[in-house]
């Protein structure tokens, strides 16, 4: 265990990055991870029912740097997530935060 170069402690998101940047420019790398999984809080597994779930909680990824974008792409798949919440008002589901369409909802109005 002492043939590296670079110690990484964690293997989240961060210890991963570095993990393999420091592999892809040639150095050798070992990572400790106490936990029996790597990705840290943004670890997901199949159910027994073959759902996908968020071991720690809900997780989204943002970014609008496409040098970031490109990078991420070459571990995984991703998929699109549009994060909406709503509220239910009476019999209404309105979103939030209010915008003219709740207003319109509730108050069944045509405001535009």
């Amino acid at each position: 265990m002492t043939n590296f170069d670079i110690l990484i402690i964690g293997a989240g998101i961060s210890g991963a990055v570095l993990a393999e940047r420091y592999a892809s420019a040639g150095k050798r790398v070992l990572i400790i991870e106490k936990r029996d999984h790597i990705a840290g809080n943004c670890f997901d597994y199949y159910d027994k029912n073959g759902i996908l779930t968020s071991k720690y909680g809900a997780h989204l990824f943002h970014t609008n740097d496409q040098g970031v974008w490109d990078y991420v792409n070459q571990f995984a798949e991703w998929y699109t997530w549009e994060h909406k919440v709503i509220a239910k008002v009476d019999e209404h589901l309105v979103p939030i935060p209010v915008n003219i369409t709740t207003v319109n909802t509730l108050f069944q109005e045509k405001i535009s």
